[in-house]
Order: C-alpha cells, then sequence, then structure tokens
C-alpha cells in the first residue's frame, strides 16, 4: 500500500490539488471494473503489463457487445469505464503496476524502435524533435539526446511512471516480475492464470543475445538482425555504465516512488 496524497489533499481541498494536477497532466487513466464479486481500480501505464489488463477489461466489461473490432481497447476503457475521484472509495483494490525504469525503457525500445509495433506515433515524434529517421541513430543517441528533452515534448511511451499516479491510495502496488502471483492473490488463481501467467507484449518472448556495441550500432542494423534471426541484443549489451546511469537520473522521480513502495511493504 502507497499513500499518495499531498497535504493539500489530506487537508480536505483534493478539489484545488485536482486542478494543480490536471495542469501538469498527471493521474489521467484510471479505471474500474467488476471482476468475480471484487472491484478493482486499475492505474494504466504504458510497457506496465497493459496488454494484459486490457484484454481483462475487454472480457470482462458488461459493455463488451459495444466494443467494435477496430476500435483501440483503451478508447473502449476510456468510454465505458474511466473512474473519477469518488470512484476510489468504492473499490476494494487499487491497483498500480511498476517496472524497474531500465527495464521498462529497454522493453519500451526493444518494441517500438526494432520491431516497430504500434510505433507510427513515437516515429513521427522523434523524426519531429530529432530531425532524424531513427534507423540512423543508436540507443546511445536514444538516452543521450531523444530522452534528454522535456517529457512534456516526448511521446507518452516514455513518460515517468509516478506522473500517472492520482492522489490516491494505492492497495497494491505491484513490481511486473511478481504481477502472476499478485494476481492470483488479488483475483483468483483462475484469473491469474487467463491473463497475467504470460506476457501478452508482442516481443515479450524474443531471444535476448549477447552483441558487444549494441549501444553504438544504427537500429536500422538491430532491425536487420531481427529480422534474420528472431534476436535483438540482451540487457547488458546495451547497457554501458554511463547509459545506465542516464536512465537512473533521468527517471529519478520512479525511483522514489518505487523506494517508498518498498519501505511501506516492510512495515
Amino acid at each position: 500500500m502507497i499513500d499518495n496524497r499531498t497535504l493539500i489533499t489530506k487537508a480536505g481541498l483534493p478539489r484545488i490539488q485536482k486542478k494543480i494536477d490536471d495542469l501538469r497532466g498527471l493521474g489521467r487513466n484510471h479505471f474500474s471494473l467488476n471482476v468475480d464479486g471484487k472491484r478493482i481500480g486499475y492505474c494504466y501505464v504504458r510497457k506496465n503489463a497493459c496488454s494484459s489488463f486490457k484484454k481483462m477489461f475487454l472480457d470482462k466489461s458488461p459493455h463488451r457487445a459495444d466494443y467494435h473490432p477496430d476500435e483501440r481497447p483503451i478508447d473502449f476503457m476510456r468510454q465505458h469505464h474511466r473512474m473519477n475521484d469518488k470512484d476510489f472509495a468504492d473499490c476494494d483494490h487499487i491497483i498500480f503496476v511498476y517496472r524497474d525504469p531500465i527495464k521498462r525503457t529497454l522493453s519500451m525500445f526493444r518494441n517500438k524502435f526494432i520491431a516497430s509495433t504500434g510505433a507510427t506515433d513515437i516515429h513521427a515524434n522523434f523524426m519531429q524533435l530529432e530531425g532524424v529517421d531513427p534507423a540512423h541513430v543508436s540507443f546511445r543517441y536514444f538516452i543521450e539526446h531523444y530522452m534528454q528533452r522535456r517529457f512534456s515534448q516526448l511521446d507518452r511511451h516514455v513518460l515517468p511512471q509516478s506522473v500517472h499516479l492520482r492522489r490516491a491510495i494505492y492497495t497494491d502496488f505491484v513490481d511486473i516480475p511478481d504481477l502472476y502471483p499478485r494476481m492470483c492473490d488479488i483475483l483468483g488463481k483462475n484469473i491469474g492464470d487467463t491473463y497475467f501467467r504470460r506476457p501478452v507484449n508482442q516481443t515479450s518472448h524474443v531471444q535476448h543475445i549477447q552483441l558487444n556495441g549494441a549501444a553504438e550500432l544504427p537500429i536500422g542494423d538491430l532491425r536487420q538482425l531481427f529480422a534474420d534471426t528472431g534476436t535483438m541484443p540482451d540487457d547488458a549489451s546495451f547497457l554501458e555504465p554511463d547509459l545506465r546511469d542516464k536512465i537512473k537520473a533521468r527517471y529519478f522521480a520512479d525511483y522514489d516512488v518505487i523506494d517508498r513502495a518498498k519501505q511501506a511493504s516492510r512495515q
């Protein structure tokens, strides 16, 4: 459990805090759903098992008949399941799934820039800001240039996890490696087996190999490697020490929230 309320919220002035957060674009995507007699609230964060949750929402929604095959699941959820501030008190569980920021960055890079899955928006954003096709730059360039710009300029897939949080008490802070057992505890083994036992992401099962100098290779070469062999460089091949430090520094707010959650779980 973690309490993300501010002193303003705790003092009984949530409307003032909400106006501040709305201006900053914080905590927008929260959705609720009844699952086997329990009502859950869910904070949607890209690259954090969101595909598994979207599938569960589509399958379990009482509005399932209104879903159109050409509709994005997240748009369906926004139309039928978006939470307002009053909904939080009605939930048995409010779930926030988090991920180590370095691993999340690597997962996003592999998925959006090497496999290029659902990457139209982020590629367009990259080209607009950097003036170059991402195929011609390296992971190092991505971290040292694109990722150092103001977050307000960047695609939503690279935003810090912490900006997704609402001023609320989250009953369940779930680390990605613990997702399956934790969701079994929250919603039962049947739901856990159906939606959370295996990752849904298309690059989750790609073989990772050691490739010296991977951080310096053009993304186009990494795409060709993936096309020819079905493999991608492993974490260590990308994470030269200075790049690891740059990612940690960029996501310092996420590490602060994660540390708070871990401390709360030990109390």
